[in-house]
């Protein structure tokens, strides 16, 4: 089959590859890393496949319908987004009608409600909870619909939901050619960017899953790869894809694993193989607050670059609410070791959390600052359909009609207003000055046009 792997237009800087979708301010493009394994994977399976995403390249709905079109695909695939979605469906739904092809809903987003979401579509036939490499390839290999497992699809009126099958194991995970050179084919690797890593990076997974797996507002883990999973690939298969990236794509600087976390024995097996091989390329990944100084110590001559880490909020009360499992004091002997063990660190932090006020929301800028992450951002909590967060929030009627937290005593103009004071008081510091001196190139001029995003949004503008 032709088969047209999409991430479909919505709003400028929009992200929906990320673990939540929001327009971001910093201009970042993560890569549509499910839809590039699933990709990899059917070409393999003998399928002539093509991946458009849309936000990453600018483009805007006629002209991705226009391309669309041009194809011509036998299957259409369409990674739906939160924020997104009826967007997102009415796409699908007029794409499949005109071009008169079989046509799949998928992804975390979709996995959060998916008879419901399904349901709202008028021509699209398919939806696929939760991993959908092996049900695409069985759906494009002529398999019945009601014999593939977490599949979804129409008896006239009728959704009718496949039974689930077990998630990919490792050798299975191992089974699946690089991701990075299906992208290296696919896409143009400079249309991706962060403010944390080298650019141009490129995206992998060194397994699926998360071993905690029990924050409140995770996506992934409660809607996708759920609970305390953490299936792997071999280190040998993942060491072999960073010395074809180092040798075959010699243009990317960094690679940045997007597993949930990596675990302190991943990252010591990881690191020891990568160095025994001589794999010099520099690599990021995200880190819970537990890793050891020792591990760290390695990962560094491994030449791990920087730790995503989930951080969250300053307030231990609300820290226990959303199950991150771990202490503050925890988290600020992490926060040394890793410095001293001379990694980077950005720091994830969200305001508008369950049990959160003004008052809270200080407390968590004055712990960032004293943390003093390398980058950081303070973003909205977002409250992701099928997470236990969105579940309180629905049951005490804490929402906003844009889906947002707003609580009696903390409403979502306050929640807004402290994330804004976060934003300049980290960015606007005396701390952030001195890094751009030490550092010019990266913490200023090469951020100029994240800057021209994120300056109106920090001082006057509504994002």
């Amino acid at each position: 089959m032709r088969i047209l792997l999409l991430s479909p237009p919505y709003v400028q800087d929009y992200m929906r590859n990320a673990r939540c979708d929001f327009v971001s301010l910093s201009a970042t493009q993560w890569y549509p890393v499910w839809l590039g394994y699933a990709g990899a994977w059917l070409e393999k399976c003998g399928h002539e496949v093509k991946l458009v995403d849309a936000p990453a390249t600018h483009l805007d709905h006629a002209t991705t319908e226009h391309i669309v079109e041009q194809w011509r695909p036998d299957l259409l695939v369409t990674y739906t987004g939160l924020k997104s979605r009826d967007n997102d469906i009415e796409i699908a739904d007029r794409l499949t009608e005109k071009l008169g092809c079989l046509s799949a809903l998928a992804g975390p987003y979709f996995s959060a409600k998916p008879e419901e979401t399904l349901r709202k579509a008028r021509a699209v036939q398919f939806g696929i909870d939760s991993e959908f490499d092996h049900p695409l390839a069985e759906l494009a290999g002529g398999d019945e619909p009601s014999s593939i497992k977490n599949l979804l699809w129409r008896d006239g009126d009728k959704i009718v939901r496949n039974p689930s099958r077990p998630y990919l194991t490792g050798e299975q995970l191992d089974a699946i050619p690089f991701v990075s050179r299906f992208f290296n084919h696919q896409l143009n690797l400079r249309d991706y960017k962060t403010i944390s890593e080298h650019y141009p990076f490129i995206d992998i997974m060194s397994g699926r899953g998360c071993k905690w797996g029990q924050c409140t507002f995770c996506l992934w883990v409660h809607t996708f790869v759920t609970g305390k999973t953490y299936n792997l690939r071999s280190v040998e298969n993942l060491v072999d894809e960073f010395r074809y990236i180092e040798s075959d794509i010699p243009d990317v600087r960094c690679v940045m694993m997007q597993d949930d976390m990596l675990t302190d024995d991943r990252a010591v097996a990881f690191s020891e193989l990568k160095i025994k091989r001589g794999n010099k390329l520099s690599w990021s990944c995200y880190a819970r607050c537990n890793l050891s100084y020792e591990t760290m110590r390695l990962m560094k001559r491994a030449n791990c670059r920087n730790l995503h880490v989930g951080y969250e909020t300053g307030d231990p009360e609300v820290l226990r609410k959303i199950r991150k499992g771990v202490s503050l004091a925890t988290m600020e002997e992490f926060t040394r070791n890793a410095k001293r063990a001379g990694l980077r660190i950005h720091g994830d932090f969200a305001i508008g959390f369950p049990g959160e006020s003004r008052e809270s929301a200080d407390r968590t800028l004055r712990w960032a600052k004293k943390l003093n992450p390398h980058t950081a951002q303070f973003q909205l909590a977002n409250v992701l359909e099928g997470t236990p967060f969105h579940e309180t929030c629905v049951k005490n009627g804490w929402l906003n009609d844009n889906g947002e937290p707003d609580y009696p005593d903390f409403s979502n103009a306050e929640i807004r207003a402290a994330a804004k004071r976060a934003y300049r008081a980290f960015y606007l510091s005396p701390q952030w000055a001195a890094k751009c001196v030490r550092h010019p190139y990266e913490n200023f001029f090469g951020r100029l046009k994240t800057m021209r995003i994120a300056l109106p949004a920090m001082l006057w503008s509504r994002w």
